[in-house]
């Protein structure tokens, strides 16, 4: 069985250092214009107040404390008070930093990690309550890394997945992320963020001093070390929290006095308008309620999926609330690490054949934890089907087309991840509460009766609801045609697959994609090509000095050493760092020097951000396999690129 297609726009640019502080100038390197993170309402905390905080902190954290992430601290003269949310893509940037300063303090710096997941992630407060859950299991930076390594894949089936990988006990932690008192927990940091101003993320409070966004290291540094020197002897627990009273005394009150933040009003959940061409084909689908609903739910689901059905009571209330105006469609979306969730995909559509879908549905999530070849067979024996006809259509894995064919409009339609559920084509992602759906609907309700007022039969509102719905193509139509002779070129320029990279050396999303490509290089062999083209940035100054540099190498058949070399060391691209790595890569450096300083590439590289415009490139990195340009939500992975270049390329 293939895997699952998971094709949307990749966000590959943001343009300003810390998420949610538009009004704030950057304070690190920004990146790449044209998919920007949109600053948005400061984040808040939840409904409820914040139950009292427990002392339940990894490391020993005293009673009274906020319960959090905190590294143990017997020799610790500084506290880095971390507010971070793990959508967050300046957060994420943040980790070589933080890891440089555990290398170069030791046990002289402790962290300390809270949650402020902004209203605009969508992912990012789950992804909270997940971490929390492996908290409690004494895994939380295990799952730390893990989230910041996976910021495109953080919907709740990736989650279970990832507790999985880092040894969680996962029913568990699928029991602990369900726990008001951890959402509680989370709640709690978000109060406390916006009592101090740590509105935006990340935000850092080194003994209680404030250092906002994703300041470079000698910043965190300098402040260190102003602690350092003021603590003398000094040094343990009490010490530091004494550090933080006299820096930041009302910081210290809500984290270790247990004195209560004052309560945030929650966000309104924004509201998303998108109208995606979900297609419906009643002779394939299988459908329950009135056919000429005006109301369309369509369900992306899968049976092995907690989540899934954790949604069930909901959809079933508002069958009953509005009978006769909605019908449902289910839409199969196994997801490749549930091993049982085709065979019971197959085993429904069996069951549909007999006119049991329905009933075999029903079983199937009542019985999540036994989906094995017998127990399906059980069950279909169960709701009454001919035991015999269905166990020749299981066997013979019949429906496995219909299953990838669902697979690939969920793709089309950005429904990563299940459940994903479809009102009249607009999307509500995993198991959302009754009100949400409730307030979907009676705006749908709307929009349907005046299709209807103009005259459309019922039959038809749904189609012509969704009928300029917005479909994703992974490829784009449009085929560039790129000067390829001047350019560093990795394989055979008449490839089958020819991957053409709009990059820039100082962007930290472009050095993501390296490891990707040489994977891919590996899978397809001589079938395969990469060229490199610079798109250098005009606000990251050491881009095109970078990218002049590289095309020297290039000139002395050493681009794509120098290139490793560049992505390895992006923080340090000064005239003396690139001198340094010419001699790493052995090249011959009089002769690099002369290039340099002629500016013998200026015309080459004035060429190819020539040729980026022309096709249309924003930001970097920008790809395009033979010609076309290359879109993917998960983000550029060796999945999304071979799921694309096996159905489009090597079909």
């Amino acid at each position: 069985m293939a895997m699952r297609i998971t094709t949307a726009l990749f966000s590959a640019a943001l343009l300003i250092a810390a998420c949610g502080k538009s009004e704030e100038k950057p304070t690190a390197q920004p990146v790449p214009e044209g998919a920007a993170e949109k600053a948005g309402t400061p984040a808040v905390g939840g409904n409820e107040a914040p139950k009292a905080p427990q002392a339940i902190g990894e490391g020993g954290v005293a009673t009274g404390a906020v319960a959090a992430a905190m590294e143990p601290s017997p020799n610790a003269v500084v506290e880095i008070i971390e507010f971070s949310d793990f959508q967050c893509p300046f957060c994420s940037r943040v980790g070589p930093t933080m890891k440089e300063i555990k290398t170069t303090y030791g046990d002289k710096v402790k962290v300390t990690f809270l949650h402020q997941p902004l209203p605009f992630h969508q992912n990012a407060r789950p992804a909270a309550v997940a971490a929390e859950a492996a908290r409690k299991q004494g895994k939380f930076w295990e799952m730390h890394d893990k989230l910041f390594s996976n910021q495109q894949a953080l919907t709740p089936a990736d989650l279970e997945k990832y507790a999985g990988e880092i040894g969680l006990n996962v029913e568990q932690f699928k029991k602990d992320i369900a726990d008001p008192a951890l959402t509680a927990v989370v709640a709690q940091h978000q109060s406390i963020a916006n009592a101090v101003g740590a509105t935006g993320t990340p935000a850092f409070f080194i003994n209680g001093k404030n250092l906002r966004g994703a300041q470079p290291v000698e910043e965190f540094k300098k402040l260190i070390d102003e602690e350092v020197t003021a603590a003398g002897a000094n040094k343990g627990e009490a010490y530091v929290k004494e550090r933080l009273k006299t820096n930041n005394a009302v910081l210290h009150g809500f984290v270790y006095e247990g004195k209560p933040a004052p309560k945030v009003e929650a966000p309104k959940p924004q509201v998303d308008k998108t109208v995606y061409k979900v297609t419906v084909d009643p002779a394939v689908d299988a459908i329950k309620g009135e056919p000429n609903a005006l109301i369309t739910a369509v369900v992306f689901s899968e049976f092995q999926c907690p989540f899934c059905k954790k949604i069930e009571p909901t959809l079933k209330q508002l069958a009953t609330d509005y009978a006769g105006k909605i019908r449902f469609v289910f839409k199969h979306s196994p997801l490749p690490f549930h091993k049982d969730a085709v065979p019971a995909s197959n085993a429904s559509l069996c069951a549909k054949e007999q006119g049991k879908f329905w009933e075999m549905h029903d079983k199937l999530f009542e019985n999540q934890q036994a989906l094995d070849a017998p127990s399906l067979e059980k069950y279909a024996g169960e709701i009454g089907t001919d035991v015999a006809k269905w166990k020749e259509c299981f066997a013979a894995n019949k429906y496995n087309a219909q299953i990838l064919a669902d697979q690939d409009l969920g793709g089309k339609v950005t429904a990563r991840g299940t459940p994903n559920v479809f009102i009249n084509g607009r999307k509500l992602t995993g198991a959302k509460p009754l009100e949400e759906f409730k307030a979907l609907i009676e705006d749908e309700l709307k929009r349907a009766e005046a299709v209807v007022a103009k005259g459309i039969a019922a039959d038809k509102v749904y189609d012509e609801l969704i009928k300029d719905g917005k479909v994703f193509e992974p490829l784009e139509e449009k085929v560039n045609a790129f000067k390829l002779d001047a350019s560093p070129t990795k394989g055979k320029k008449d490839a089958k697959i020819q991957i053409v990279e709009f990059s820039d050396f100082q962007c930290p999303f472009c050095s993501r994609v390296a490891a990707p490509l040489k994977d891919l290089e590996a899978k397809y062999g001589d079938k395969m090509s990469v060229t490199f083209k610079h798109f250098p940035l005009s606000f990251h100054k050491e881009a095109m000095p970078a990218a002049m540099a590289s095309m020297c190498a290039h000139e002395q058949g050493k681009f794509w050493e120098f290139h490793d070399q560049l992505f390895a060391n992006q923080k340090a691209l000064a005239a003396n760092n690139l001198k340094t790595y010419a001699t790493t890569v052995g090249l011959d450096i009089a002769k690099y020097d002369a290039c340099v300083a002629s500016n013998k590439f200026q015309a080459q590289v004035d060429a190819d951000m020539a040729e980026a415009r022309d096709a249309q490139v924003r930001g970097t990195p920008t790809l395009f396999i033979n010609g076309r340009k290359f879109n993917s939500n998960s983000g550029y992975n060796v999945e999304a690129f071979t799921s694309v270049i096996e159905k489009h390329i090597l079909k």
